[in-house]
């Protein structure tokens, strides 16, 4: 073949071998059949025929969901909301991916997969993560800045099999820090203001860096300060603290000093943000470890259970009645049955 990638061809329309060199199978190129072969020519499309629309299906798309597509799945039946707020680089992506794959394996605990409206988001956030990807070790790419997307889960309980519509929220850690210093941007986050379940991830490699564990700290306390100042904390909730690649905690010599800072960081979040939650939970997950003394996705199951768990009821302030000094404040209007009683 001739080293001029223009001349590089696939029989598979979506293969990008001249831009990217590899296969979109994942196979060596010498033992792809479509490798070297140009694409067919649909013959009706090249002549300009008008073809019929009985020969094509129209599929949902499966990219991750908008806001209006959250909505519209929300108003079909028994759902939960899962906000993730972390730093760039904390495991978001990561954790996300690895419940997808978890379920590609097996049932978690008592829950099983019972369908996607967002399977192709979930294959790109795993894709790199793979040895198909080609890459010398694991990675997960960071979310884009802009609005947030939502992951969609169907999951069935084993015992009821009663089924409910899990919606991880994704948006990128720099947005939800930007609220440290600006409170009017918390009214974008709706995903916050609409979760069941706030989850914040602290990135435990940071805390082992004598140079960032302060500052992912600190980033962490701003970051739910500024949702609390911006009106972002008024439901009841559960919050879910979690010390995010344990995986290279444990490993470290520096494992109890990070521990430490991670406690302490879990008391001030119940101290100061107590009035806002029903239960706040800490979790040391490890959802794409670099060695082999932990599996992939450890520590989410315990996560998920704490997802899908029961939700108590919002407490709800019943406001004394009011009393009034003179008796004219205390008349009120008659309705139109009692006028002609």
């Amino acid at each position: 073949m001739t080293d001029n990638n223009d001349n590089i061809y696939c029989a598979n329309p979506d293969c990008r071998v001249s831009e990217t060199g590899r296969c979109i199978e994942g196979l060596e190129l010498e033992a792809c059949a479509q490798y070297g072969n140009e694409p067919a020519i649909d013959e009706e499309v090249a002549e300009g025929n008008e073809i019929n629309d009985s020969k094509f299906v129209s599929l949902p798309s499966s990219d991750a969901m908008n806001l209006d597509g959250a909505s519209r799945l929300l108003r079909k039946g028994m759902s939960r909301v899962v906000a993730v707020l972390g730093p760039s680089d904390s495991g978001k992506t990561s954790l996300i991916a690895s419940i997808y794959e978890l379920f590609q394996l097996s049932p978690i605990e008592e829950f099983s997969f019972a369908g996607s409206q967002t399977l192709h988001a979930f294959e790109m956030s795993c894709h790199d993560a793979r040895s198909a990807s080609r890459r010398s070790e694991p990675h997960t790419g960071r979310t884009p800045y802009g609005q947030v997307s939502f992951y969609h889960l169907q999951v069935a309980h084993s015992l009821n099999m009663q089924h409910t519509a899990l919606l991880l929220a994704d948006r990128a850690g720099e947005q939800y820090l930007s609220a440290a210093s600006d409170i009017d941007i918390v009214d974008e986050f709706h995903e916050v203001h609409r979760s069941d379940v706030l989850t914040v991830l602290v990135d435990g490699e940071r805390l082992l860096d004598n140079s960032e564990r302060h500052n992912i700290i600190s980033d962490t306390k701003m970051m739910l300060q500024g949702l609390m100042d911006g009106g972002g904390l008024v439901r009841s909730k559960h919050l879910a603290v979690c010390l995010t690649k344990f995986d290279a905690v444990s490993a470290s010599p520096h494992c109890e000093r990070a521990l430490s800072d991670f406690n302490g960081l879990k008391d001030y979040v119940e101290h100061i943000f107590e009035q806002f939650f029903d239960v706040i939970k800490v979790f040391h997950l490890a959802a794409s470890p670099k060695s082999t003394a932990f599996a992939r996705g450890d520590g989410v199951s315990l996560l998920l259970r704490f997802w899908l768990g029961p939700l108590p009821a919002s407490q709800i302030e019943k406001t004394d009645k009011l009393e009034f000094q003179r008796p004219f404040t205390r008349l009120r209007p008659l309705s139109e049955s009692e006028e002609h009683s």
